[in-house]
């Protein structure tokens, strides 16, 4: 065997290698983000003399932001809601667990699909969303913020204003290492 050849094998090892390593992270997954927008409690004297209802509500958020469909999605909660919605709506099975807690169970939640669930419970229980389990993925949770939508004039200038300041550190980076270089 020549230098040569074995030149030639390991570079044949070094493109497998490298396009196997390439397959496995850019391969279809499921990933699972899930977390909470909003929160509002209310407290109503409906009648005098009669203790004052409380009624809490919250929205969660579940999205498959993967490539893969994600299969039985459970949606476990501290505790039993008075009332829950889904949207958009869908089959799902119930779950009162020994503990306590409560899960919804979703057959399977799409690439790219945002699962939203509206809580509404009454005089003070407040469930919160414990975790998310899913056999295909570790969901993770994710914290959000109200955020103010801006035109798009607006979005534009700034998108313009991102990709000069790109071509500008490009540029400059350019001439620092061409004037190392002389």
């Amino acid at each position: 065997m020549s230098l040569g050849d074995s030149k030639e094998i390991l570079i044949s090892l070094l493109v497998f290698l490298l396009t196997t390593l390439l397959g496995w992270l850019f391969r279809a997954r499921v990933k699972l983000t899930w977390g909470s927008t909003s929160s509002n409690f209310h407290r109503f004297n409906l009648s005098a003399g009669n203790p004052d209802v409380s009624v809490w509500t919250e929205k969660f958020f579940v999205q498959n932001v993967g490539r893969k469909a994600a299969q039985s999605i459970e949606l476990v909660f501290s505790a039993p809601p008075t009332s829950y919605n889904l949207w958009p709506p869908r089959e799902h099975g119930v779950c009162e667990m020994q503990n306590g807690h409560f899960a919804l169970k979703i057959p399977s939640l799409a690439a790219h699909e945002l699962l939203i669930v509206d809580v509404i419970d009454i005089d003070l229980r407040a469930p919160k969303l414990v975790t998310v389990n899913c056999p295909d993925a570790i969901a993770q949770q994710v914290a959000f913020q109200v955020n103010r939508k801006f035109g798009a004039a607006f979005n534009t200038f700034i998108a313009y204003l991102m990709i000069a300041g790109l071509f500008a550190s490009i540029y400059l980076a350019v001439r620092l290492i061409s004037g190392a270089l002389q």
